[in-house]
């Protein structure tokens, strides 16, 4: 069982490998929160390439490598590829680096929740690394209710 934690992201590396759809979502979180995030992958999205070219993201345009993670607060492995996922959730388990592996629950250290902002307040939620439309719909009423 995780135990839900708020952490300071502010100015700490956040390593994201793949930039797909999930990997995109977690980016634009991540950057939200004012963390200083390395993007590592072949390809990005267009939102992702906003970003970068707006310099609010870094990119590498290459496959990661174990020496990306040099100095990560967290790391995302949300690449395409179950084998990069997996060594990329081994090289962190062995740094102390905390990592979520997007298609293997079983190998994150953190799970990624659902996030309702409004002013001050930051309600994250998550269903244990299952029931991501679950998750999802939970934080979406959450932002219903902190517009009331």
């Amino acid at each position: 069982m995780k135990f839900p934690m708020f952490v300071e992201l502010e100015g700490k590396k956040a390593v994201v490998a793949g930039a797909g759809a999930v990997g995109s979502r977690r980016i634009r979180v991540l950057e939200e929160f004012g963390a200083e995030v390395v993007v590592v992958s072949p390809e990005i999205s267009d939102s992702v390439k906003t970003l970068w070219q707006s310099g609010r993201v870094k990119w590498e345009k290459r496959a990661v490598e174990q020496r990306d993670l040099s100095g990560a607060f967290l790391v995302v492995a949300a690449t395409d590829s179950r084998e990069v996922n997996h060594q990329v959730g081994e090289w962190c388990a062995r740094e102390g680096i905390f990592v979520n592996v997007a298609d293997k629950k079983e190998e994150c250290s953190f799970y990624f929740p659902g996030i309702a902002r409004a002013g001050a307040l930051t309600a994250g939620v998550t269903a244990g690394g299952t029931e991501h439309r679950l998750a999802a719909g939970a934080a979406e009423e959450i932002r219903k209710l902190f517009k009331e």
